[in-house]
This record gives C-alpha cells, structure tokens and sequence, in this order.
C-alpha cells in the first residue's frame, strides 16, 4: 500500500475529519510519526498538535524526546511535552506509564477541546485481544479496541505495523526504536514475540481471523446494547428488581455490567458474573460487592454504587477463596499428626486466619497479637511496635504466623525474632499477599503465600486505609 493510498483509507475512516482540533500522542515510534504525519496532511498543520510524554526510565528518553521535537519542528506542529515522575509506589511500570500518558492527553484534549489520536494498528489491537482473553476473559476481550470511545480516536486500528513502517519509508520520515518493547519481562511482549508467531503456524491468517471475527463481534454488540439500552431507558438508569429478575440471563448479565461500568466510571471486569446472585437478593438493603469497588443494592430498584477510593481489583473473592482453600490442604498436609498453634496479626489477618481455619484438617488454636507499622498512612514506617502480645505460652508449639500482607518484610521479621525467643517446637508464617518488588532482600519470605501483588496499596479482606474497607470481600488498590 502507498502512502497515498493509506491517506486516503484514513481520511475515509473519518475520525481525523474534525470539525475538533486533532492532539496525536507521539511516542517517536514509527506508528506514532506516520500517525502525526497522516493527520498533519488530512487537516493542515495548524489543526494539529502533538503530546510526548517522557517517563526519563530509559537513557534514550532524551533522544525520544528530541527526535519528537525535530520531527513536529519539521511539520510545523506544535509539541506538548510532558515529564513525568514516578514514585516508589507506582505500581506495574507499563500501566503507570500508560495511565501518565492517556491523563496528560485528556487534560490537554480538555483545555483544547479536541479529539486524542493513538497510534495503535491492527497489529495492536490483535496483541491485546489475545492478552486480554488470557487475562481477563471477557465479552470486552474479544470486542477489542474501538476505533472511538469519547474524546479517544485510533485512526490506524485497519493499518498493519507493515503498513505504517512502509509509510515512514516512503515519506522518508524518521523513527524511534523502544528496545524495551522487546523485553520478556513484560507479558505483552511475550504475546507479541511468541504466541502471535506461533499462531500464524497454525494458520498463516491467524491475524486477519482474529481482526474478522473481533469486527463481527462488536456489530453484534451494538445490537445487544441497544438491547440494555431500552431495559434502562424507563428507569432513568436503574431497573426494577423483579424485570432484572425476568431477563434472559444473558441480558442480565450484560445489563449488570453496564450498571457497574456506569457507576465505576470505568470497566469492572468480571462484574456480570453476579448477575445471578444480584437476581436473588432481596428487599431490605442487602448489597453484593461486584469487584473494583462496585456493590450492588436492593431496596426498590436495582442500582450500582461505587467508593471513589476503590481502584482496581487486585485479588477477586473468587479467586480468594480458591486459593485459601489450597493453602488450607497445603498446610493441614505439613502438620499431619500434630497440633498447630495460629497466630493472627491483628487486624488485619481476621478474615484470612477465620477462612483459613475452616480449611485445616488438623487441631488448631488460636491466639492474637496486634503490631504496628502502618498507622494512616500509604507506606510502611518501618517501625514495628507491639500492642498486644500473646495470651498464652508458645514453648514447645508448633506456630504458624497468619499475615494478610507482608510488605517490607520488617513486621514479619521482627515477629519471628521475637516468637522464637519463646522456644517453639517449629515457627513458620502464612501471608496471604506478598510485594515481591518491595520485601527487603535480607528478609526470609513466608513459608506459605497466597498472592503475589505489584507494589500497590492494597485494601479489602482485612486490609485497611484509615481504618475502612476491611470488610469488602475482595482485594483492591487503594484509588490514586
């Protein structure tokens, strides 16, 4: 395909067509530049802007920046760049980065009042509905990325990587290369590196099959939506408990989602999987924690609510309790003919060490001891101090420790220093969560762990902010 032939295609989509001022994030890919490129000709240089943002993680981010700044010269467009920083506690590095980048495009959009153009081609959005179906299974996984969703435009979603490489070529545009984007540390890379290629084994239009099949799924979608859309549109976004009721399950589920969505501001995955036990409850306000914050309500009508300050699901119930069963086998086989003694962490090993408990085969007490290290802030003080000790001795017991986080690891080290003192027959500890980029490397890791998270902070299932959401049945990170 020519370049004029691919302008033509884009101009054809109409997403660049305006009448709104167009802001292309520019990344200095080459998917990015032929996007800036493509826009700057279908709507002149004076309707264009650019947004680079530079993270400063990689020695070549000055460089990037440079080449956007030389290339948008050259074009006559103005550059927005934007440096970002980035904390101890950010979290996942590749979703940092991209929530960094799709923020400051939005404010930007905002104050100009103009539509977000994102270079993602084909070759993107088979990459995420294959990464998506292995991680988060769902409706949304196989619709992939739209080509709009609000103010956000992908003109390039029908253009292959080929395609735009072939555009630069021509244009004689110059390019940046990110060799992290190669990294296997990164899981997107292993899908593109790996799972794509063997895909095409099996057939050599393994690409194309799933672009097809993603493009029929999302024309059937708009007629299921429009189907939620007449269930709400009497109710002023609810629906009565009875009609939720009588849906075809289908429906239902589908309905539940778009309540949770609505309510969230954002996608709750995995939310219509309640539908039926949302059917099922009753008048009197009992609530159903959808996951990502999201409870559903019965009084009178069906409704969605959500806390601001509950950010995305970390650790589902389901998975929870599946996990804590295994973990429950796993222990009751290693203390086989003997009598175990559970320490739990106050307070917020209470729910973990009471599920836990109903998962062991073997006789158990329990005793408690309160510490603390948190207070009401987001990060740990390092400062351990006892608040309740023991109840009874531990000379001669077997002691299993039962955290529901271990961070730093300092908590969790001091109280094996300080139970050992006591003379146990053995001493071992159970966390349900552990950070892996944060435990300290001089620090022996738990004996039993349930869930490995990124550094995030983490609230729900015991786990508290300033005393709150304890009691959600689910793990989530605390809203930014």
């Amino acid at each position: 395909m020519s370049a004029a032939e691919l302008l033509a295609r884009v101009e054809a989509g109409g997403l660049l067509s305006g009448p709104e001022p167009v802001l292309v994030m520019l990344s200095g890919g080459r998917d990015s530049v032929c996007l800036l490129d493509l826009a700057v000709r279908a709507r002149g240089a004076e309707a264009v802007g650019a947004l680079h943002v530079n993270y400063g993680l990689r020695e070549e981010a000055d460089g990037d920046e440079a080449h956007c700044a030389r290339l948008c010269e050259e074009l006559g467009v103005a550059l927005k760049i934007v440096r970002a920083v980035r904390r101890e506690d950010a979290g996942n590095l590749q979703a940092w980065a991209r929530e960094q980048r799709y923020a400051a495009a939005a404010r930007l959009a905002e104050e100009r009042d103009a539509v977000t153009a994102s270079g993602h081609t084909a070759d993107d959005q088979v990459e995420t509905i294959l990464y998506r179906l292995a991680s988060s299974p769902s409706r949304r996984a196989l619709l992939g990325m739209r080509p709009r969703e609000g103010r956000l435009v992908r003109p390039l979603l029908g253009t292959t990587r080929a395609e735009t490489t072939a555009y630069c070529e021509e244009r004689g545009l110059a390019w940046r290369d990110d060799a992290s984007n190669e990294e296997s540390d990164y899981k997107r890379t292993l899908v593109r590196r790996d799972l794509v290629p063997q895909l095409e084994q099996v057939h050599p239009a393994a690409k194309e099959n799933v672009l097809r099949t993603a493009a029929l799924l999302r024309e059937e979608a708009e007629l299921l939506d429009s189907l939620v859309d007449a269930e709400l549109a009497a109710g002023e976004g609810t629906i009565s408990q009875q009609r939720f009721g009588d849906l075809h399950p289908a429906l239902r589920r589908l309905v539940l989602q778009r309540l949770a969505d609505e309510a969230a501001g954002r996608p709750v995955a995995g939310a219509a999987r309640f539908a039926e036990q949302v059917a099922g409850l009753s008048r009197g306000g009992a609530t159903l924690d959808l996951g990502g914050g999201v409870r559903s309500r019965s009084i009178s009508r069906l409704r969605a609510v959500a806390d601001p300050a509950i950010g995305e699901t970390l650790v589902a119930r389901d998975e929870l309790q599946r996990r804590i069963a295994e973990l429950g086998e796993e222990i009751s086989r290693d203390y086989a003919g003997r009598e175990l003694v559970l320490v739990g962490v106050l307070k917020g090993a209470v729910l973990f060490l009471a599920d836990l408990m109903r998962h062991l085969d073997v006789p158990c007490e329990i005793d408690f001891m309160a510490v603390s290290s948190y207070g009401s802030l987001t990060d740990s003080s390092g400062v351990v101090r006892i608040l309740k000790d023991l109840d009874a001795p531990i000379k001669d017991r077997d002691v299993l420790i039962v955290e529901d986080i271990v961070d730093s690891g300092l908590t969790l080290h001091y109280l094996m220093r300080n139970l050992n003192a006591r003379e146990p027959a053995s001493l071992q500890a159970c966390a349900l969560l552990t950070k892996p980029d944060r435990l300290r490397t001089d620090i022996t890791p738990p004996r039993y762990v349930g869930f490995e998270i990124a550094n995030r902070f983490a609230i729900g299932y015991g786990l508290d902010h300033a005393q709150k959401y304890r009691n959600l049945d689910f793990v989530a990170a605390l809203a930014e």
